[in-house]
């Protein structure tokens, strides 16, 4: 990961889903990150998660990540469960702490605290028909930064598995 991060990419992804790493390797991965980025391009950490889970993205955040991937977001109601699960209060119902990695452990908490709902980035995965037909409505949902298409899964639940054409 250190040297990846060196290479100048804008953002790199921890895969949580089909990636060997586990909720258990993440600090270390993300601190390796953050710390082998050069001076001024330090590249965003985003983590794809297994699933929408308010507890794994209060953990993913917290140890610093810059966003998370969800995957298999089908719905607008999918979508708005993971920007509730990402964003703190008005805009979500993430829970509040100090002394976490992503607030320099306290020393800069009220400025974090003013500025997380504007970056942490919430990137949704189309992997479906239905998350394909709702693709405007799920990008209309307040907090949504990015949909990515996961064009295997996708592929596969049309019926026409590893054909991209």
């Amino acid at each position: 990961m250190e040297i990846t991060a060196a290479i100048g990419f804008d953002w790199l992804l921890i895969d949580l889903e089909h990636g060997c790493g586990s909720l258990a390797d993440l600090r270390t991965q993300l601190m390796a990150v953050i710390s082998g980025g050069r001076e001024g391009s330090t590249p965003a950490p985003i983590v794809r998660i297994p699933s929408v889970d308010a507890d794994i993205v209060k953990f993913v955040m917290d140890s610093g990540a810059a966003g998370i991937m969800f995957p298999y977001v089908s719905t607008t109601e999918d979508a708005a469960a993971a920007v509730s699960a990402m964003k703190y209060p008005p805009m979500g119902l993430r829970g509040v702490a100090g002394n976490i990695r992503a607030t320099d452990f306290g020393t800069n908490w009220k400025t974090y605290f003013e500025t997380a709902n504007d970056r942490s980035l919430v990137v949704v995965q189309i992997e479906t028909p239905e998350a394909v037909e709702n693709a405007d409505q799920i990008a209309a949902i307040d907090g949504v930064d990015v949909l990515f298409v996961g064009p295997l899964d996708l592929s596969v639940n049309l019926q026409c598995p590893n054909d991209f054409t």
